[in-house]
């Protein structure tokens, strides 16, 4: 490939990921404007007739076709289950229409038979013409035997409308249960393609509400609102990203002078702070490494703000190329971005957005392969190692469809998401739906909902992100802009925020000098022993974020280079609404003779010295922690509070701080490295008139007595 065409592909590539709209539908021939509010006033017109609206079991499969576009765009299956074009219709790849010779339908007949898993008595058809209506000729009814009879025979003529739901209903209830429709349409007789969204049976008369799968009740208090002038500019602002804290907004400006490329750099990354009055600063350059004179854009933000998923992958020659790489905060500023590597990793569009979940788990991304259903899909990826992640999943047919489907968002909750999608049916050629994940096989998901003609317009809606506290969605629109695409964002009620979840703020600091520690904080779920979340310190200062689901018990630890490993539990069960947690402080000791390490997630049954199973996670890290020091000797030391006799509490120590020996030795750790002292309540920590303080003094150490 010569360098010439090698700088045309990677433009494409890079070009569109970096803004809102990050895919354009160069075949829409209607004003979406106008179908959007002609569909708004249809849904509230037919609401208004009646309030009893027809059950509708859509087809089920194809059983023939007489000619089909492609054998994914277009074809007969885009016509299996409800609308998904209907009510806005308008041109689209997820409804079936006949194939074209030199830019022409075919001149005869076409049809089109599905089959319906449940045979029925039927009252009604409905068929969703979605685009160009009118060329349906005849319409009949078939039973499981093959009885047929015809049920409408019309001219086939243009229609009035642009899209429409036509419904035949029969002068009485079908004579046989029918398992089978067959559509005849004269596709010549009507200009354009003539597109066919859904066809279904009812067994009422009534009508069908053509509506789009809202979330039920969703009302907006307040209208978008812009980020103002600070933020704003005549020049073009798109891709915000709010950090999970929101306290920090990352967003793409374009053709800025003060871009790394002056004003022909299309692409480059600025943020802005939140000041104490919760207004924001003006925007800054985030300079290099991570702006160069190629695309540079945020991907996602880790919940503790101190690392960056960017698109593309850096190379040290300046050049990019496809991917997506991470980049962590040091002392001195933004390190160079590192390349993730994805197992069996290839995408056949030049376009590709990307997500990393809150808990550094999972890679969420949008791309184009051969196992999808047409063109962008998501896919997930799952973590193996640092920079490494396994071959990407297909997050099922029930999210993705024959259309783009991207802009991936992940909630902290884990389990809610947000996308873009041109396939479901919505108000503009792409809006922001919502999902809910249903198990831990990423393939399996609620149905999506629209978030309704608030938040989504008759253009393309994309970059739907919000912070933790899900107050506010933040995303960039040209509605009422200063310049091109401006930042706006909206204030969320309850029903369209994720689940609840808690965000932790604390510091990592040296026990013997108080300097801060350049840590890694893990965090585990305690029921099940997994890890639900990986944060960095901020090496500066050593302060750290977590977001963690409500609802729970975990335990999270410290991780330091030439300290040891500290652990903490904290128990989120009774919480049910966003919470911030601060002023956690974590305290590590240096590996030397004389320190002292408590070991935090360690259980025991009410007044004995058997351990519970959630301990064995903080024993199986002292194991390791053990095994990766051979030459370390320790002592363990059990302590108590002071309820109860002397002797009592001294047996009760030592007879626990033998329990902690015994698994470390029934797990191949040599005698000869453990000594085991029980000091029941002749070292308290704290004071002992309260429950807090006799928690604290209940405890497990272990200290240095060689290395």
């Amino acid at each position: 490939m010569n360098k010439v065409l090698f700088s045309l592909v990677l433009g494409l590539e890079f070009l569109v990921p970096a803004i809102a709209q990050d895919v354009v539908n160069k075949t829409a021939t209607d004003s979406n404007q106008v179908k959007w509010n002609a569909t708004l006033l249809q849904e509230e017109e037919l609401k208004k007739q009646t309030q009893k609206n027809a059950t509708v079991y859509w087809a089920d499969k194809v059983i023939k076709v007489s000619s089909q576009f492609e054998d994914i765009k277009g074809s007969s299956t885009q016509l299996l289950g409800k609308p998904n074009v209907m009510p806005t219709g308008g041109d689209a790849k997820t409804a079936w229409h006949v194939r074209e010779k030199k830019g022409i339908e075919d001149a005869g007949d076409a049809f089109v038979i599905v089959g319906f898993d449940t045979p029925r008595i039927i009252k009604q058809i409905v068929i969703a013409e979605s685009f160009n209506p009118g060329s349906i000729k005849e319409i009949s009814i078939i039973s499981e035997d093959g009885q047929s009879q015809v049920v409408y025979t019309a001219t086939p003529q243009a229609a009035t409308e642009k899209a429409r739901m036509l419904s035949v209903v029969l002068p009485q209830v079908s004579s046989f249960y029918v398992s089978q429709v067959k559509i005849l349409t004269t596709p010549i007789a009507v200009p354009g393609q003539n597109q066919i969204d859904a066809i279904g049976l009812s067994d009422s008369e009534y009508p069908v509400l053509n509506e789009i799968n809202l979330i039920p009740d969703l009302k907006f208090s307040a209208q978008p609102e812009s980020l103002g002038d600070k933020i704003n500019s005549v020049y073009d602002e798109t891709a915000p990203m709010i950090s999970p804290d929101g306290k920090r907004l990352y967003f793409d400006r374009k053709f800025h002078p003060e871009n790394a490329g002056t004003h022909k750099d299309e692409d480059d990354i600025w943020y802005a702070d939140l000041d104490a009055n919760g207004v924001w600063k003006i925007p800054v350059n985030i300079g290099a490494p991570l702006n160069n004179v190629h695309n540079n854009f945020v991907q996602s933000i880790t919940p503790d703000g101190n690392a960056l998923l960017l698109g593309n992958i850096y190379k040290e020659t300046g050049e990019m190329y496809p991917g997506v790489s991470l980049t962590y905060r040091t002392r001195t500023g933004w390190a160079y971005p590192e390349k993730q590597t994805i197992a069996n990793f290839y995408n056949n569009s030049p376009y590709a957005s990307y997500y990393l979940s809150n808990d550094g788990r999972f890679l969420i991304m949008s791309l184009d392969r051969k196992e999808g259903k047409g063109e962008l899909d998501l896919y997930v990826a799952f973590r193996k190692a640092d920079n490494q992640w396994d071959a990407p999943i297909h997050m099922g047919k029930t999210i993705n469809t024959v259309a783009n489907d991207y802009s991936p968002f992940l909630a902290a909750d884990g389990v809610t998401l947000y996308f873009s999608s041109e396939g479901h049916a919505g108000y503009g050629k792409a809006d922001i739906f919502a999902t809910t994940r249903l198990d831990d096989t990423w393939e399996n998901w609620s149905e999506p909902q629209n978030l309704g003609p608030i938040v989504n317009s008759p253009e393309m809606d994309s970059k739907y992100n919000i912070p933790a506290s899900g107050t506010y969605a933040y995303y960039s629109t040209s509605n009422n802009s200063i310049g091109k695409n401006d930042i706006f964002r909206i204030e969320l009620p309850k029903l369209a925020k994720p689940n609840p979840v808690v965000l932790i703020s604390g510091v990592v600091r040296n026990g013997k000098t108080n300097e801060p520690i350049d840590a890694r904080i893990v965090v585990e779920d305690l029921a099940t022993g997994k890890e639900v979340a990986i944060a960095r310190t901020d090496p500066n200062t050593g302060a750290f974020k977590i977001v963690l689901p409500a609802g729970k018990k975990y335990g999270f630890r410290a991780i330091g280079l030439g300290f040891f490993e500290i652990n903490k539990n904290i128990d989120l069960t009774d919480i049910d609404e966003y919470t911030e947690l601060d002023d956690e402080m974590m305290t590590l000791s240096p590996i030397e003779v004389g320190q002292v390490v408590r070991l935090n997630n360690i259980f025991f049954e009410y007044g004995k010295a058997t351990l519970k199973p959630e301990s064995f996670l903080e024993l199986d890290r002292t194991i390791a922690f053990l095994n990766n020091n051979p030459e370390l000797v320790i002592e363990i030391g059990g302590h108590t509070d002071d309820v109860g006799s002397e002797q009592t509490n001294q047996r009760l120590s030592q007879a626990r701080a033998q329990s902690v020996a015994d698994y470390l030795l029934n797990h191949g750790i040599s005698t000869s490295r453990l000594k085991v002292v029980g000091y029941g309540e002749a070292q308290p920590i704290s004071f002992n008139n309260d429950e807090e303080g006799r928690k604290n003094n209940r405890r497990v150490e272990f200290k240095v007595l060689k290395n």
